[in-house]
């Protein structure tokens, strides 16, 4: 994106907040990793300004709704029981890539659970499309080739498969957000992904970059959702549960993944990546999440100053 094309941060919001009816029909709609969460000497958390910034906008009664590539569980494990706590009613999620939209809850068991929403699955014509290119890549030799794939029943958790039996435990060992490591030839793989609903399949040639020659037509790695499902899908379809106006919503993202900036009334960029995407009606850039953290605070104070002045 041309740097020209973004505005200056406090005199957009204001713009935006003026222009817009975010106090009564907005929200904020934020990726995770790399945007809204902070990581600092190997430790990811969400830092004390972007805490701030989240209490803001939900005293102000405005959602927040993360939308990130990660699986329920995963948030929850990660920073689930933060952010519900910041909160302190539930989460509004669209997670895998859009294909599957619920709600971050507190159990009766006092943990943090997931509510679905809605899921758009893979139909089985997609996973054969998958299952076609797995075997041509197993037929080349890639026994390095990974599957990941994430069931409709956010309690399964990440499940990968193998085609080499001697990898199993040191596949579980690298990625241990797993539930399950399965290993066996394709017909096993396509066995597990018809049993049950499947939202995402990520596949992956887990190999190093100077290894990768002989595989240099393939990508490396790739997300697999139902066709038209995309992040933007996925904030479109949660907004209408959530009676929330993109058009009138803030949006913050770091990544060509985050399509959904693309759809919001202002758009921040985290970060020093070039995006092609631009709000629809200003785009910023911060340089971090605890940038972004302040401009949420920033939001509540000028939003209830306009308010009060009309």
């Amino acid at each position: 994106m041309d740097e020209q094309m973004l505005s200056d941060p406090h005199s957009a919001l204001r713009e935006f907040l003026a222009q817009s009816d975010f106090m009564r029909h907005g929200g904020v709609m934020t990726d995770l990793d790399g945007t809204a969460v902070h990581e600092e000497d190997g430790r990811v958390y969400v830092s004390v300004p972007m805490e701030t910034g989240l209490k803001r906008m939900h005293d102000l009664g405005r959602a927040v709704v993360i939308n990130s590539l990660r699986f329920p569980l995963s948030l929850i494990r990660t920073f689930g029981t933060a952010w519900y706590r910041i909160a302190g009613v539930p989460v509004p999620v669209v997670s895998l890539r859009g294909s599957l939209c619920g709600r971050l809850v507190l159990q009766a068991s006092g943990e943090i659970g997931f509510e679905e929403i809605e899921a758009t699955c893979l139909a089985a014509e997609n996973i054969n499309e998958i299952l076609a290119g797995v075997s041509t890549l197993i037929d080349s030799g890639a026994n390095e080739l990974l599957i990941f794939f994430y069931p409709r029943d956010w309690t399964r958790g990440e499940i990968i498969w193998t085609p080499d039996a001697t990898r199993v435990m040191a596949v579980a060992a690298k990625y241990r957000s797993a539930a399950k490591v399965i290993s066996g030839d394709v017909k096993l793989l396509e066995s597990a992904l018809m049993a049950e609903e499947v939202c995402m399949i990520f596949r992956l040639l887990d190999l190093p970059q100077d290894c990768a020659m002989a595989y240099q037509h393939t990508q490396r790695n790739s997300f697999f959702t139902y066709p038209g499902v995309d992040k933007h899908y996925g904030a479109r379809r949660i907004a209408q549960h959530l009676e929330m106006d993109l058009m009138h919503s803030i949006g913050a993202g770091d990544s060509p993944m985050d399509d959904f900036l693309a759809g919001v009334g202002f758009a921040v960029i985290v970060g020093n990546m070039q995006l092609e995407y631009k709000g629809r009606i200003h785009t910023i850039r911060l340089p971090d999440s605890l940038a972004l953290g302040k401009l949420l605070y920033a939001v509540g104070e000028l939003g209830s100053q306009l308010s009060a002045g009309r």
